[in-house]
């Protein structure tokens, strides 16, 4: 079953920002239980977006669930209910009498969506740490001596697959792999097409040279240190931070303005969605092994750039690999957004100024109101092990695999 995300963007009413901000507070029991309820969301937020810049105030939802949209809509009214009217009564253009159609209305789309455990549902990592946990207490519980890692394997297998509470594991589940054959392909057609594609790096590269000389260096470049971030944003937003071992972040950003900004975010924004669908499907987005999903949503008629990820590890961890790993792919994309370090030819420089980035990072960082987590002690790369544990229990393994299965519990 895949992964999808659903992004609602209210406009809150003029005199509705501090009721709901309190209703927010005051029901964060009640709409975390409704949430975790449903059974198929992973992740889920609302975030108010304060008033700024000419902007009123909005409040984002943001969910990562499985199924089908008609589907997860009509769960969000039924488990919701009530505590939907108490939120959006105090938007604009709410219909209580039909919250179908206007949570539809309100449905903005995502310009790219990453999912870092493509294929495993709710239930599936449930039910997979279930059998991690129960793998590991019956290696530990055996007398394995004189065994070998294929004997220890056989008989555990036997014992744990024997018990109808894991005779699901005997089916082997299918996850995506990458897609070397259509990326194969598109290699070959380039190369079928040589002209073609050195005519097309050519007006890249021609491209990136105009941005940089008549828009890049005409820009502000963003000189902000986390020192320099006001304490009461920096406090709203450690306030959530931390509370496990997985992390959420919220943030807007204004855009650089102009066609040729907004070409270029969505050329670098459709080579994202192609990598994802083909490429970034075993828990690295940019060799970053932290994300769960993350999102980049346009908003305002493409005048702002909205960002949301559930990611491992804390804050400052998480920054420091996208610096180290995926520093370019962050210039390629928030470098079209204001104050961002200013960049070189679209790749370089940027989020390499490791102090300026940070400071840009926590002063368009935005609090997260409420922040829901099916599972919040598990990393993601647990989560894709326990996929390869149970996929190898079921198998026949040689010594070797069966060394490897081992030693993965």
């Amino acid at each position: 079953m895949r992964q999808f995300a659903l992004t609602l963007i209210a406009q809150v009413k003029d005199n509705g920002l501090e009721p709901l901000r309190q209703v927010l507070k005051n029901r964060e029991t009640a709409l975390m239980q409704a949430l975790g309820g449903i059974g198929t969301i992973h992740y889920a937020r609302w975030v108010i977006i304060e008033p700024s810049d000419g902007y009123k105030a909005v409040l984002a939802f943001a969910s990562n669930y499985d199924g089908h949209l008609d589907t997860h809509i009509k769960d969000l009214v039924g488990a919701l209910g009530p505590l939907l009217d108490d939120i959006y009564t105090h938007c604009e253009d709410y219909t209580p009498a039909d919250k179908t159609s206007y949570l539809l209305n309100i449905r903005h789309e995502e310009a790219a969506f990453y999912q870092g455990s493509p294929g495993r549902t709710v239930a599936t990592i449930a039910q997979e740490k279930a059998l991690r946990d129960r793998l590991v207490r019956a290696v530990e519980a055996g007398n394995w001596t004189g065994k070998t890692a294929k004997q220890i394997h056989a008989a555990v297998k036997q014992e744990v697959l024997g018990e109808p509470a894991f005779a699901w594991a005997k089916d082997r589940l299918k996850t995506p792999g990458v897609n070397y054959l259509v990326l194969s392909l598109l290699v070959i057609l380039l190369l079928l097409v040589l002209p073609l594609t050195i005519l097309l790096l050519a007006v890249f590269a021609l491209w990136a040279v105009y941005m940089q000389f008549f828009h890049e260096i005409f820009d502000e470049p963003g000189t902000t240190t986390p020192n320099q971030v006001s304490d009461h944003l920096i406090a709203e937003n450690v306030r959530a931070e931390d509370y496990s071992y997985q992390n959420q972040f919220s943030q807007i950003m204004l855009m650089k303005p102009g066609p040729a900004r907004l070409f270029t975010l969505n050329l670098f924004f459709f080579l994202t969605r192609i990598l994802i669908r083909l490429y970034f499907v075993k828990g690295k987005l940019l060799g970053i092994p932290t994300i769960h999903f993350a999102r980049w949503v346009l908003l305002d008629d493409n005048k702002r750039l909205l960002f949301f990820s559930n990611f491992d590890g804390s804050w400052t961890q998480y920054l420091g690999d996208f610096i180290d790993k995926a520093g370019w792919g962050l210039n390629a994309i928030f470098g079209n957004t204001q104050v961002f370090p200013r960049i070189w030819f679209f790749f370089w420089r940027g989020a390499y100024n490791e102090m300026d980035f940070l400071g840009w990072s926590r002063s368009t960082q935005i609090p997260t109101q409420i922040w829901y987590a099916a599972s919040v002690d598990q990393s993601i790369k647990n989560i894709n092990d326990n996929t390869i544990t149970r996929n190898a229990l079921s198998r026949d393994l040689s010594e070797r695999q069966a060394q490897q299965f081992l030693a993965g519990l």
